[in-house]
């Protein structure tokens, strides 16, 4: 055999597998193992969640699906001490000096500012829990906003303003995996980036366990493939 055909066929073969193997749809409950059953408890336990995701006139499976790749990764000791260490930063100086992950959805105090005017923009004041003075910008008002993400109905009610809002901003979504998997990249790499933007980070393998991993994983895969759990 002619060696360089060798090699090119060789290559081809390759690239036929390696595709192959990114099309297959990797078993991300096998993957993460207990933390996914972990993530899948604290649903069931919390389910007063699922009546107020009702109440907000959405579906709680497609709600959760945004946020359960932050449930597998959540670590309540973690979240205490970095919340602990940031908080003041945070209340005293703002997003730019301390924006940390806070609670089960792992939602930072710029996510929810930027939640809070795009929600109070698009439908008012009478849809939300919230005040027009707490989008301000002062010491009290983000300590009250780090104090509702420590808050599990609040936290809960961010997650819902946030689906409304990416709804409202992108009707085109028909598809349902197109829109789960679009809203969850967005909710994880940043929502007030272009849709382009976002669209570049969907096939990302950004999403890992623990401060060491050698192995990522799409996040909005990972939200898509729980959604269609039964």
């Amino acid at each position: 055999m002619n060696k360089k055909y060798f090699v090119t066929a060789a290559f081809g073969l390759l690239f036929v597998f390696t595709v192959s193997a990114q099309k297959r749809e990797e078993d991300y409950r096998a993957i993460f193992s207990n933390d996914y059953d972990q993530a899948i408890l604290f649903l069931q336990k919390e389910k007063w969640m699922t009546e107020s995701i009702q109440k907000h006139g959405l579906n709680s499976k497609e709600v959760f699906a945004i946020v359960f790749p932050e449930l597998i990764r959540y670590n309540s000791i973690q979240d205490k001490v970095e919340t602990f260490a940031l908080e003041t930063l945070y209340v005293q100086f703002g997003k730019d000096y301390a924006n940390f992950s806070i609670g089960q959805f792992q939602i930072k105090p710029s996510f929810a500012e930027n939640v809070e005017k795009d929600f109070i923009n698009l439908f008012g004041l009478k849809e939300s829990h919230l005040l027009s003075s707490d989008t301000l910008q002062t010491e009290d008002k983000r300590s009250r906003r780090v104090q509702r993400l420590k808050d599990k109905s609040w936290a809960l009610d961010y997650l819902c303003m946030y689906f409304k809002v990416v709804t409202t901003r992108y009707p085109e979504l028909k598809n349902e995996a197109e829109r789960i998997k679009f809203f969850a990249c967005a909710y994880n790499c940043g929502f007030q980036k272009s849709k382009k933007e976002i669209e570049t980070y969907l096939p990302k393998r950004f999403f890992h366990k623990g401060i060491t991993a050698t192995v990522k994983y799409c996040y909005a895969d990972i939200a898509w493939y729980y959604f269609q759990q039964p």
